[in-house]
């Protein structure tokens, strides 16, 4: 659980997710960019298709969805109620309840959660109205494993009858947007977006975007070459992220990093390094995007600072001082040119029709080639 925490934590990097010539200074040091215009890539494998697109809207629209209680109606199979339920088992000729058996403010999907409780639990609610109180007589599966404890006594449930007594306290509706003028200008009349049409276009453009950085960005960072190191930025990048992950730390596990280190057999010295190593990798992708930046006029003056950090927050739904209190002024200028940049690069590429070409082992064509083959495999 640690090493996972450790692994998100170290490899976090920040953003709200022609060949260069000649080392490019920035205040992080010095770099050799590699080349960033003219990148190659495939039609097939960037294009955004309209199921693609219909999926995204899909998923805007359920992030976007709000639940209402409702102390009112009748409880069909696409339900989700509110429910307390008390479960008894006969022991010594007496029903009595049971460890586990019980619950109060259950929130219960009668379809989707049919499967996380015994057969005929969640069915056993349909029908029935908010207010009543009813009670089910059911059977644990012969299958089933778990055990409970009735006075002390471990009691073995497979196979046994189950009365479970449910009041239904309301039903959880939930209400999904739809996708017209009214919701793209609410939510995204900040990127200048008012109608559905316009918002397709943004949409793909974004998403584009997206899959074009997916298949070069990386490798333009692996192909730079960092000259220098600014010490001072590297020691600051160093504590910072060393200061976030002893918070996350505390804040999901009341633990500090000496607990952790030796939860994971890490000593002080390996986890430097580790540190150092990764406090390199996210210092190095800075200079490349404040490198590729400075070379294509890419920079921000204070007013346009302004403008595009006002945009971002309102995307974020915060004020801009809200903003840069949580990340720091430094970082809301990052994700804005770090943006930029990869839109500048994703407007600069080659294309290729089809798909990128895949590696395959060449055939073996020579006698020498297929003896040498067969002499292999005999010793295997």
């Amino acid at each position: 659980m640690f090493k996972k925490i450790a692994a998100v934590a170290l490899t976090l990097a920040m953003a709200l997710t022609v060949v260069g010539c000649g080392a490019t200074s920035t205040d992080d040091g010095k770099i050799d960019l590699a080349k960033y215009k003219g990148r190659v890539v495939y039609k097939d494998d960037v294009k955004v298709t309209n199921e693609m697109y219909k999926q995204a809207v899909d998923n805007i629209l359920q992030q976007n969805s709000t639940t209402k209680t409702v102390k009112k109606g009748t409880l069909k199979k696409d339900s989700a109620a509110v429910v307390d339920y008390e479960g008894k088992i006969e022991v010594n000729g007496k029903k009595v309840a049971f460890e586990g058996g019980t619950a109060k403010d259950q929130t219960i999907d009668i379809t989707a959660q049919e499967s996380s409780f015994i057969p005929g639990f969640t069915k056993a609610l349909v029908g029935h109205k908010v207010g009543d109180k009813f009670t089910a007589k059911l059977k644990f599966p012969k299958t089933y494993t778990q055990t409970t404890k009735v006075n002390k006594k471990d009691v073995k449930l497979a196979n046994k009858p189950v009365w479970f007594t449910f009041k239904v306290k309301s039903i959880q509706k939930t209400e999904t947007p739809k996708m017209d003028n009214a919701f793209v200008k609410k939510n995204y009349s900040s990127v200048g977006v008012k109608t559905v049409k316009e918002f397709e276009k943004y949409a793909k453009r974004q998403m584009k975007i997206a899959n074009i950085t997916n298949k070069v960005w990386q490798k333009i960072i692996d192909e730079s070459k960092v000259k220098e190191y600014n010490s001072k930025a590297l020691k600051t990048q160093k504590e910072e992220q060393e200061s976030q992950f002893v918070a996350q730390l505390q804040q999901q596990y009341g633990a500090d990093l000496k607990t952790y280190l030796e939860a994971c057999s890490m000593s002080q010295k390996d986890w430097e390094k580790q540190l150092s190593k990764q406090s390199k990798t996210t210092l190095k992708e800075r200079m490349v995007v404040y490198g590729i930046a400075e070379k294509e006029g890419l920079t921000l003056s204070s007013s346009e600072y302004k403008k595009e950090a006002e945009t971002l927050a309102k995307q974020q739904k915060a004020s801009l001082k809200d903003l840069e209190k949580q990340y720091g002024k430094d970082k809301v200028e990052y994700a804005i040119v770090y943006q930029k940049v990869q839109e500048f690069i994703c407007d600069n590429v080659t294309y290729k029709k089809g798909s990128e070409p895949t590696t395959t082992m060449a055939p073996i064509t020579t006698a020498k080639a297929t003896k040498a083959a067969k002499e292999t495999k005999k010793t295997k």
